[in-house]
């Protein structure tokens, strides 16, 4: 529901009882899930502390894919910050997934991470970091990843982020205007604002005949039917 008080309660609820469950795991997975949540909701550098921490905290003995999935996320929050060592973290996720002596889950991480799982990563950093090209793709190999309908609104807002970069306006509103659709059939809020962001990202200059489809699906939130 985008009530960031209310997440992060209940996010240190979580970790607080992996901590009393005695699992290390379930624990750095949770802070893990809380970094990259607050780097979403645009507090980067507290995300990034999260999952520095995080990180530090892993056992010798934990698996790959939990090595693999925290770079990437470390990735994803150094890019929303503007900071080019976020590519180093997404060849580290590579070399920590070929290096899996398992492709079977891992619990918590009860998802396989393999290269098309990374790219989607990869795809979001380069798009954060102004690197159309790379972005792209990225994306192109992400697209055989399998994610829910809002996750792939989520990143489909991303793709838009880049193409935008890329000089590809129209593209880049079009696929916006699909993941706000998506995300109104969801009733989510967390797409809504993506969205947002990616329409502030284009600044008041953006030429109105390729915007105002965006612009009046945003403001929709804001309208009501007469009865």
């Amino acid at each position: 529901m985008a009530e960031p008080t209310r997440a992060r309660q209940f996010y240190k609820m979580s970790i607080g009882a992996a901590h009393q469950a005695g699992h290390a795991l379930l624990a750095i997975y949770m802070q893990g899930s809380f970094g990259q949540y607050a780097t979403t909701v645009g507090d980067p550098a507290h995300g990034l502390r999260l999952l520095r921490d995080a990180s530090a905290r892993l056992p010798r003995s934990a698996p790959n894919t939990a090595r693999a999935w925290l770079a990437c996320l470390e990735a994803v929050a150094l890019g929303y910050l503007g900071d080019r060592d976020a590519l180093k973290f997404i060849d580290d996720a590579e070399r920590h997934a070929s290096a899996r002596v398992s492709v079977e889950p891992v619990w918590p991480w009860v998802f396989e991470f393999d290269s098309v799982k990374i790219a989607s990563y990869r795809a979001i950093t380069a798009a954060r970091l102004g690197l159309p090209k790379m972005a792209a793709d990225a994306f192109y190999q992400a697209e055989a990843s399998t994610r829910s309908p809002k996750q792939a609104a989520i990143v489909a807002t991303e793709q838009a982020r880049a193409l935008a970069a890329g000089g590809q306006l129209d593209h880049a509103c079009d696929l916006a205007m699909t993941a706000y659709d998506i995300g109104c059939s969801y009733d989510s809020e967390r797409v809504r604002q993506a969205v947002a962001d990616f329409r502030a990202s284009l600044g008041p200059r953006a030429p109105q005949r390729i915007t105002a489809g965006l612009d009046e699906r945003l403001h929709s939130a804001y309208t009501t039917r007469a009865t």
